[in-house]
């Protein structure tokens, strides 16, 4: 049953001319040696797949065919030399490109001619050339984003000059001026918080005195400042507060006249206006 599977899936693969019924038929006790049959059927076939796709791909000057013909018997040579040719075709088109994106001065036709033989060296001599021109491009790159930033942060050294004192660290210079522009634009911000902040409280000191007397300590600033602003807001929250309870309670003062006898304990005032509220309230 085995050896019958076998030979019907064969049948198919290779297209023969008999069917798997008429061949097994054929060789009756003797299924084994149809099976090798097949398979050399099979695997010539594949050969002969393979080397027209090879023969298609290389474009050679004979079709596969009249080449299968003339290498009757002997298609793993003729494999052999279609794989040499797509090897040598595929190189040609490495080092064509290559030269296309190096510009090494002499045309890819010439180097050929001048590496005949040698086409491995010459596409490995490529490469170096192209990873240095990639170096000297990604060089030219930082050095322009260098001078951006030397423009943008207006440093006392200009960048022709941080370029000579960093040769060959260009990427620590980078990294040192991006970390000066975040600092910078860090700064610019905190500065701009602190204005809009003392425009809003009116602490008693102008923006620039307290930038002044903070310099370098302007998150610091900005901190306290907004912590001013939010005791402030929960003040004016409870001074709120005591006003609509006075409103409801009338107990004898105004609003202003308790908040300034309870200034700071303005949560000792409401609970006390509360319970005063709660007990108009039992009593009507």
């Amino acid at each position: 049953a085995e050896i019958r599977r076998s030979v019907k899936q064969l049948v198919d693969e290779t297209k023969a001319p008999k069917s798997a019924d008429q061949l097994l038929a054929t060789y009756s006790g003797r299924e084994e040696e149809l099976v090798s049959h097949l398979n050399n059927m099979k695997a010539k076939q594949s050969k002969g797949n393979e080397i027209r796709s090879l023969v298609e791909k290389t474009n050679a000057p004979k079709g596969a065919d009249e080449l299968m013909a003339a290498y009757a018997g002997r298609e793993d040579e003729l494999l052999s030399h279609l794989k040499k040719m797509e090897a040598k075709q595929d190189q040609k088109a490495e080092i064509v490109s290559l030269v296309a994106a190096t510009s090494p001065g002499k045309s890819a036709e010439e180097l050929l001619a001048a590496y005949a033989g040698r086409e491995e060296e010459l596409i490995k001599n490529l490469k170096k050339m192209q990873a240095s021109q990639m170096r000297a491009s990604q060089l030219d790159l930082k050095k322009e984003s260098i001078r951006n930033l030397v423009d943008e942060i207006a440093l006392p050294k200009s960048a022709d000059v941080l370029l000579s004192t960093y040769e060959g660290r260009e990427d620590e210079l980078l990294n040192n001026l991006t970390k000066m522009k975040s600092t910078q634009e860090l700064k610019s911000s905190q500065r701009a918080s602190v204005r809009s902040l003392v425009d809003e409280m009116k602490p008693g000191k102008s923006a620039e005195e307290l930038l002044a007397t903070y310099e370098g300590r302007e998150g610091e600033l900005v901190r306290n400042l907004e912590k001013m602003k939010s005791k402030q807001e929960l003040k004016s929250s409870k001074q709120a507060s005591v006003r609509t309870l006075v409103d409801d309670t009338n107990p004898g003062k105004s609003a202003e006249e308790l908040l300034a006898l309870y200034d700071g304990r303005e949560d000792e005032l409401i609970k006390n206006l509360e319970k005063m509220k709660s007990k108009q309230e039992r009593e009507s």
